[in-house]
């Protein structure tokens, strides 16, 4: 317990029996057995007495009891229950003059006041007042107006006579013998709970509205909201039963037979217990000027209950370790706002760190993250999380626990909730600065940068992954925007034998070489997680073209002792992702030729193939390597190793043929020299082909391979009809009409050829018959030897002539139709010269109505309406 309160007397020995009190602002006003009513002026001096001067009495009111006592200070009236009738007085006069008894309130037992104060328009205070009386079973309402009270509506009706009643909100709380009721305005009448043992029930109100109440139920208080549900689970317990309670925030104050007993609701603690002779009555002042004082009372003694500075009790109560109380008395204090923000959060942070000490690590996580804290403060209170020379710097009220075993992965769930939420509101925003209270405990510079708190925060993540769930570490530092620091984070997955993550992290980080070095080192390690070349081809094809040189550095071990896995470094594979689309490709095909010549053929069909690249260098390099291992000379002298040998390079030459005939990239010029004359007679017919050099073409299908059929693909390829492609058909029919012709052309005499056979006059027919529409027979005659019959050209002659005058007749046709177009336009031409308009001072635009003037652009429409050019869009 602490001290929250001191009893100082005001009135001793007071020679008349005391009944009622009520008090307001620094006025007292007293009810006495006798009748009298008096009011003092209480003003505060010592801590043994304060100053009481009678301000004003009436001796001669009455000669019974005054029971109940009320003060309405703006309207300067007092409102008095005495011989079951009630009364209004002047407050103005000294003798507190009567000004009005209400008759119609004979037998009335106990009243209660509602006032509202609400500011108007202009800034002032109108003060409402309503009355309830109990008048045996009825309850009477009145309001105040014009100097006296004025029925507010038609009395309600009760089962029992009141014991005691107080407004709540737009319903009156009532107590009778036995029971609680809580009876609305409207009529609505509400049971709520027994009363218990206790004869003389009581309520109170929470607040100066009533929105909760407190009613006693023998030794215990139940706590109930505006409509009569309980407004908390527990209740309150007192050491026995009290005569009366008062609240006075945050205290309820009960009022015993020989003490008076502090406590809280929330939390439930006793605050305080103070011995005063007989206490009997108690009462909160009414504050409109400053703060509220408490006031209790005996039969002839009256004592103010003067609570001590707020700034005295919240020390008190930090030391003792009560820091939910603490937070109710900065929520009264009367300072201003920064100074009770800045105290709520030391004390909550203080909570927190008791909490942690307390292994309640979730709660003070929670406040934790309710503030803001700085983030090494809270990480400090771990072993091992930061620098040790770091964390000798951080200084706590409360020396943290010492963590080991399974509390201390329950303590780093907390702190890893932690650290995700403060990381998720440094992703939302910027975030803010650490909470200045941390600075009350440690020296160290708050962290203002962004990237700092997220280096800590993902830097601690990733030590509290490998204490507790090693399989989230991965995640972590897979995260586009993890932050975990190169350095720290290297030292704890090094002294984990985290390798695997640790070649992760330094490659989010770009320290690539380190990370290379690494694989290198472990990957002749057989007992290595890391062992083996697969880790270094996986991560060489993350790396982009801008880290060419170390992939080149690092991957050629992988290309001579593993080819084919080397290659992927390179090209890829479907189960893993990588930039390798991107890299320059003549530099790995420069890079190949010089460390692994044979993954040439298979990088280049796969980058022409599959990437589709249409790079000539390419292209050419790809037809290269086909010649070159086609022709080179054979290893073997093994029958069976010649013949699969003499296989494998069949199957190669099909594939460059179809690559020369497919490809439209490669550059035939500068392979053509490249290509023997002795061999490889058909690629070199198509690069021919591809330079228009159709006549060395054909003479090589014809008379070097003797393959007629190849000649007419080839006709049918290369046969345009216009341009050099146009006479190829004519070419293949002058090589089967006189070979000899072939062997006087200067491009096909470094090539041996058999004797000319005779003229294929058959073969030379059946081309005419098929391919007449491609070949022009004044040439194709001219061709032919001389002692071919007429009567077998004559079929040819009567069918070109046919295509001849067909071919006429369609353009004598189309020229007969365009003309008759041109003239039928001619006339369309003349009939719209022929109109006229004509524009005149009486002439208006349709849209805007205005005239036009000659320098006017004008639009006209069909309808004969016309407008400005302007002024067309708007019609």
């Amino acid at each position: 317990m602490h001290d929250a309160y001191e009893a100082i007397p005001v009135l001793e020995k007071l020679p008349l029996q005391i009944e009622s009190i009520f008090a307001y602002d620094a006025n007292l006003v007293v009810g006495t057995r006798q009748g009298h009513l008096l009011m003092y002026s209480v003003t505060p001096g010592t801590t043994q007495r304060w100053d009481v001067s009678l301000v004003c009495s009436n001796k001669n009111f009455s000669r019974r009891p005054i029971i109940q006592v009320a003060v309405v200070p703006e309207h300067q009236i007092i409102i008095s229950l005495s011989d079951n009738v009630m009364s209004v007085h002047d407050l103005t006069a000294f003798n507190i003059p009567l000004l009005s008894t209400m008759t119609q309130t004979k037998g009335a037992t106990a009243f209660d006041l509602d006032i509202k104060r609400t500011k108007t328009l202009t800034g002032e205070t109108a003060v409402t007042v309503r009355l309830v009386v109990a008048v045996r079973r009825r309850l009477q309402l009145y309001y105040w107006k014009g100097r006296q009270f004025h029925q507010l509506r038609d009395d309600l009706s009760l089962p029992d006579v009141p014991r005691a009643l107080t407004w709540c909100l737009e319903a009156i709380a009532v107590a009778f013998k036995q029971e609680y009721w809580l009876v609305k305005l409207d009529g609505e009448q509400k049971e709520l709970f027994a009363t218990g043992r206790s004869q003389e029930p009581l309520i109170t109100k929470l607040g100066s509205e009533g929105e909760q109440l407190a009613l006693a139920h023998d030794k215990e208080t139940i706590f109930v909201d505006s409509q009569g549900n309980a407004s908390c689970s527990y209740t309150l317990k007192w050491d026995e039963q009290p005569i009366t309670l008062a609240f006075h925030k945050p205290y309820l104050i009960a009022v015993l037979s020989k003490t008076i007993e502090v406590k809280t609701a929330e939390p439930q603690t006793t605050v305080q217990i103070l011995n005063l002779d007989k206490p009997r009555l108690i009462t909160v002042s009414s504050s409109t000027k400053g703060e509220s004082q408490v006031f209790v009372a005996s039969g002839s003694h009256i004592w103010c209950l003067h609570d001590l500075p707020i700034n005295q009790q919240i020390p008190q109560l930090l030391l003792e370790k009560k820091f939910a109380l603490a937070l109710k008395l900065v929520d009264v204090w009367n300072e201003a706002e920064d100074a009770k923000a800045q105290m709520c959060k030391h004390i909550q942070h203080l909570h927190a760190i008791h909490l942690f000490c307390s292994k309640e690590y979730g709660e003070a996580m929670s406040i934790f993250i309710q503030h803001n804290t700085d983030l090494p403060f809270v990480i400090g209170l771990y072993p091992d999380m930061v620098p040790e020379e770091y964390r000798s710097r951080l200084q706590y009220p409360y020396p943290p626990p010492t963590l080991t075993g399974a509390e201390l992965e329950i303590a780093l769930q907390a702190l890893v909730n932690f650290l995700l939420e403060m990381r998720h509101r440094l992703s939302a925003n910027d975030g803010g600065s650490g909470s200045d209270n941390t600075q009350r405990f440690n020296k160290t510079p708050t962290l203002k940068s962004r990237n700092e708190k997220l280096q800590i925060i993902d830097t601690t993540l990733l030590k509290c992954y490998l204490k507790t769930n090693d399989s989230l570490v991965r995640p972590l530092l897979r995260m586009p925007d993890s932050q975990v620091s190169a350095v720290e984070g290297e030292r704890v997955l090094r002294h984990a034998h985290r390798y695997q993550d640790l070649v992760l992290l330094l490659r989010t980080r770009g320290h690539h070489q380190r990370a290379l070095n690494l694989l290198l080192r472990h990957a002749r390690k057989p007992e290595s997680p890391l062992a083996g070349h697969h880790h270094t081809v996986t991560y060489l094809q993350q790396l982009g073209p801008q880290h060419i040189d170390l992939i080149f550095e690092y991957g050629g071990w992988v290309l001579q002792s593993h080819p084919e896995d080397g290659l992927k470094i390179f090209i890829g594979d479907r189960s893993v992702g990588g930039e390798m689309e991107q890299l320059p490709r003549p530099r790995v095909l420069s890079f190949l030729k010089k460390t692994e010549k044979s993954l040439i053929v298979p990088y280049l069909e796969h980058v022409i193939g599959e990437w589709g690249d249409t790079m000539p260098l390419l292209h050419n390099e790809l037809i290269h390597e086909y010649r070159d291992q086609i022709l080179a000379p054979m290893q073997s002298s093994d029958p069976a190793a010649v013949e699969e040998e003499k296989g494998r390079r069949r199957a190669i030459q099909e594939k460059l043929l179809k690559f020369l005939n497919e490809s439209e990239h490669y550059t035939a010029a500068t392979l053509l020299v490249h290509f023997p004359y002795d061999t490889l007679h058909r690629e070199r017919a198509v690069l021919l082909g591809r330079l228009g050099q159709h006549q060395q073409a054909l003479v090589l299908y014809v008379h070097t391979l003797g393959d007629i059929d190849a000649a007419l693909q080839y006709c049918q390829t290369h046969y345009m009809p216009t341009g050099s492609g146009s006479e190829v058909y004519l070419i293949l029919l002058k090589l089967l009409v006189s070979p000899a012709d072939a062997f006087r052309s200067p491009a096909a005499s470094p090539i041996k050829h058999p004797p000319p056979a005779p003229p294929d006059v058959e073969g030379v027919l059946k081309l005419l018959h098929k391919y007449l529409h491609c070949i022009d027979l004044s040439q194709a005659l001219k061709v032919l030897p001389d002692d071919v019959a007429l009567g077998l050209l004559q079929p040819f002659i009567q069918t070109s002539l046919s295509h001849a005058s067909a071919a006429r007749r369609e353009k004598q046709i189309s020229r007969g139709l365009t003309q008759s177009l041109r003239l039928q336009t001619n006339e369309e031409l003349v009939e719209c010269q022929k109109l006229k308009i004509v524009l005149s001072e009486y002439t208006y635009c349709a849209v805007c109505r205005k005239r036009f003037t000659k320098h006017s652009a004008f639009a006209w429409y069909p309808n004969g309406d016309i407008v400005h050019f302007s002024c067309q869009n708007q019609r």
